[in-house]
């Protein structure tokens, strides 16, 4: 008799077989079919669950997302560690890689998956930025931060850490000290204020 399996844990039986695929194959490479046959399902419970491979790959995204988020709330809600410590740990925690991910962000920076690597960039600057922003806005409650605009250098900031720095080989002293130079500057603070970035990119 076949096991019957409950439609959350088919979902996920269906995202982890999609994972294992992009990886080996490539996102572009790997078709529906091969999804079908890694689970071992017809096509029709395949599209119960899901319409498109797209939307297979958007699950996929939003479970890698929603497990950095999780990282960075129990970081962000720390309220005995100073504001800026804990800004530094959001960003921290939006590392995959570091997370037991490794092979999945491998797979999103390959050209062939050029519609991965766009998503997980924006879901992750999408999911991020509110939390980012909580912080910002502590910030300047508490005075160490003076800025008009809070939302806007919050998604400069955001976008540019995600994506700008999404490259390690093309980092350099001079691109990080530019970075932590003006985003003191988005932020209106002192200079000095947020060289705890400088641990986001030298180590």
């Amino acid at each position: 008799m076949a096991e019957i399996k409950s439609s959350d844990e088919r979902r996920k039986e269906i995202i982890g077989a999609a994972r294992q695929l992009f990886i080996d194959k490539g996102y572009d490479a790997t078709s529906t079919t091969d999804i079908m046959k890694a689970v071992g399902i017809a096509k029709g419970t395949l599209y119960y669950h899901f319409s498109s491979k797209e939307e297979i790959l958007d699950a996929l995204i939003e479970t890698i997302t929603d497990d950095m988020v999780l990282r960075a709330r129990k970081v962000a809600s720390e309220m005995s560690v100073p504001v800026v410590t804990r800004m530094v740990g959001v960003i921290k925690s939006l590392r995959v890689a570091s997370n037991g991910d490794a092979d999945i962000v491998e797979t999103i920076h390959l050209p062939q998956n050029a519609l991965l690597h766009q998503k997980s960039h924006t879901e992750t600057i999408h999911k991020i930025c509110p939390m980012m922003l909580e912080l910002v806005n502590e910030g300047i409650a508490n005075g160490i931060f003076h800025t008009e605009y809070p939302k806007a250098a919050v998604h400069m900031a955001l976008t540019y850490s995600v994506v700008g720095f999404d490259d390690p080989s093309v980092l350099d002293m001079d691109i990080i000290q530019g970075f932590v130079y003006n985003l003191e500057r988005l932020l209106g603070t002192e200079p000095g204020c947020l060289n705890q970035f400088f641990e986001l990119f030298c180590q």
